[in-house]
């Protein structure tokens, strides 16, 4: 699902004045709730998932409706279909909420280790944020963190993030046991670097970690259940920019913008070249950091 932002221009008392809007645009690939409501129209199977038939239902659908038949669900098909949508664009974790200075104080108020005796010792510091309690609300907004120092000055980093599992993970999860969410904690040596799913280089998990298990799919994050293991929990990327966690995400940590991911991992090399391949991760409640 794709919201693009559309400069217009709207008549108002003062004459031509531009404004932005969101538009929202379905297309093959994606998978949520809405295409579930576009395929009900089309009366083909409800599973969320644009296919390549829903695609063909959509242009014969277009077709006989007297749209452009392109397979692409835009703002004329969805209101020619009566489907209506808030356009809300998702509020992006805010870069800047917390300093370095706050970390170190709330991983050290814990007891737990924080490194910088030598240049690219790495804290990787996931931030779970708090104030979306238990609900699942399949957007990236947590944050990942590397602090490391450089010829002897403090280096920061903050990017947008999941550590959290997303819609998609929450109900088609593939363990019996149910969706995993990372047991907040500090888990030293816990990943190394290595291919993600046989495809690209990421931080894959070579070391027990703890994770709530949730199987009921209310929709809610159950932090009753506690298995300890080698799960798959590793640290790689979503989208260029992706809006909606979907199953990037079934307990692994993922950045939201693969440019800052490909960031995060040129430090981790060096890291890697200086001190070896083994790289400690640390995850805190928001409400952790004062």
């Amino acid at each position: 699902m794709l919201l693009k932002s559309l400069e217009v221009n709207k008549k108002n008392k003062h004459g031509n004045n531009k404004e932005k809007r969101l538009i929202m645009v379905l297309k093959r690939g994606d998978n949520n709730e809405l295409v579930k409501k576009v395929q009900a129209v089309l009366g083909v199977e409800q599973v969320g998932n644009f296919g390549p038939k829903t695609e063909e239902a959509v242009k014969a659908w277009q077709a006989k409706n007297g749209l452009t038949p392109d397979g692409i669900v835009g703002p004329t098909t969805l209101a020619k279909m009566g489907i209506v949508v808030e356009t809300k664009a998702a509020a992006p974790a805010k870069a800047t909420k917390f300093t370095r200075e706050q970390i170190e104080t709330a991983i050290k108020a814990k007891g737990y280790k924080w490194f910088g005796d030598k240049d690219y010792e790495l804290n990787i510091i996931g931030i779970r944020n708090a104030d979306t309690g238990q609900k699942v609300t399949n957007l990236f907004d947590d944050w990942l963190t590397l602090s490391y120092k450089l010829e002897g000055v403090w280096k920061f980093h903050m990017w947008p993030a999941t550590t959290d599992p997303g819609t998609k993970g929450v109900m088609q999860y593939g363990n019996k046991a149910g969706v995993a969410r990372l047991v907040e904690g500090q888990y030293i040596g816990s990943h190394i670097m290595r291919l993600h799913a046989g495809k690209y280089e990421a931080l894959g998990q070579n070391k027990p970690v703890k994770v709530f298990r949730d199987p009921n799919k209310d929709m809610k994050y159950d932090e009753t259940k506690i298995q300890e293991g080698v799960f798959g929990i590793n640290i790689h990327k979503a989208g260029a920019d992706s809006t909606y966690v979907e199953n990037w995400s079934e307990g692994c940590q993922v950045f939201k913008r693969s440019a800052d991911f490909e960031e995060f991992m040129s430090i981790c090399r060096k890291a890697k070249a200086a001190h070896g391949n083994t790289f400690s991760y640390t995850l805190l409640k928001s409400t952790d950091i004062k």
